[in-house]
Order: structure tokens, then C-alpha cells, then sequence
């Protein structure tokens, strides 16, 4: 990297340290900066922050685009598109896992996906992944348990939401009443696990 790139870099990272997202956002009119991957991932951040998403996400795919290999710009913009382009995320989530740099909330990620698309093998395998590399994944343990009560397999539902509730990281009141634990709504354990007095 050019000197003139790793100045620019590193004033990028330390305005977005410093969250002075004014100065970060107009990095990018800046003569070379709209062409470093680094600066434009700190750009899509401020501009994220900025509530320009749209920018965002465009500083974010163009950063991918000249450096197929940024891991970071990758992940984030795979996070950012779970929702509403899940095609696009899973596509990215396969670059990481590809260039073998997944990790274990990219694994959990990409099995959430599959899960939504009903393609529930492949969920349970990238997940098996998301807890080898991290056997305490909250969110791993938590997909899992969203997957067999998917399955109506209930003890095995029941089994991993009591460990996610014993990592103590996730509020799980809100899956009282949600509708993909509806087959655990009358079991007397399932109560337990997501009542927050129930717990203590």
C-alpha cells in the first residue's frame, strides 16, 4: 500500500474512532479515497450511521468490488443484506466460508438463512460448524433451537434453549410469544426458560 493510501486509511480509521462522521463521509470526494477498500468501509460506516443506508451499502459492494478479498467489507455487507437480499448475504457468507475465514456468527448467519428457506440440512450443518468453532455461540445455540422446533423434535428445542439461557447474552422473553416456538407454548419447561423470573 502506498504511502498516500495508508495515510488515508489510517485518518479514515481514526475519524471513525473519534465519530466525527461528517469528516468521514466527505473523505470520499477526497482525490484516490472513493478507490481504497479500507477508507470506503469506513465511509459505509459513518454514512450507515448517518442513516444512508443506500450509500452505505453502495460504499460497502464497491469496497468488495476492488478487493474481493476484504474480509470485513464482505461480513458487514453480507449483515447488512440478511434481511431484505438474502440471496445476496448467503452469496457473500460463501465467499468467507470459501476463502475459509468464515467465523462462528458467519456460520450461524448463513444457517439462519437456510432456515428461512426451509433448506433445513444445510442449516444444521453450517450451524454444527458455528458451534465447533464456538461450542457457547449464543446465536448458534439459538438457531439450533429455532431448527428443531422448526421439526416439532421439542427436547431437543428445549435442550439448546436452556443452554442458550445459561450463557445469560440473550433476552429470550420475546420467544414466548413467538410463533416458531408455538409447539413448545404449553410445555411447562419452555415457560420456564423464557420468564425472566422463571430463570433466576
Amino acid at each position: 500500500m502506498a504511502k498516500q493510501e495508508q495515510r488515508l486509511v489510517k485518518r479514515a480509521k481514526e475519524y471513525w474512532e473519534r465519530r466525527e462522521l461528517s469528516a468521514l463521509e466527505n473523505m470520499q470526494k477526497e482525490e484516490g479515497a472513493a478507490e481504497i477498500p479500507e477508507v470506503l468501509y469506513f465511509v459505509g460506516l459513518a454514512l450507515n450511521a448517518l442513516n444512508k443506508r443506500r450509500d452505505a451499502i453502495k460504499c460497502w459492494r464497491k469496497a468488495t468490488e476492488l478487493d474481493p478479498n476484504n474480509e470485513t467489507a464482505i461480513r458487514t455487507l453480507a449483515y447488512e443484506l440478511m434481511e431484505q437480499a438474502p440471496v445476496d448475504a448467503a452469496e457473500l457468507f460463501y465467499r468467507l466460508v470459501g476463502s475459509e475465514r468464515a467465523n462462528a456468527d458467519d456460520f450461524t448467519c448463513l444457517g439462519e438463512l437456510f432456515i428461512k428457506q426451509d433448506r433445513l440440512k444445510e442449516a444444521h450443518r453450517c450451524l454444527d460448524r458455528a458451534r465447533r468453532l464456538e461450542p457457547e455461540n449464543s446465536l448458534a445455540l439459538l438457531a439450533l433451537a429455532t431448527l428443531y422446533a422448526q421439526v416439532r423434535a421439542t427436547s431437543d428445542a428445549l435442550a439448546f434453549l436452556q443452554k442458550v439461557a445459561a450463557t445469560e447474552e440473550i433476552d429470550l422473553s420475546d420467544l414466548a410469544s413467538d410463533p416458531e416456538f408455538e409447539c413448545l407454548w404449553d410445555d411447562p419447561k419452555f415457560e420456564k426458560i423464557v420468564s425472566p423470573n422463571g430463570r433466576k
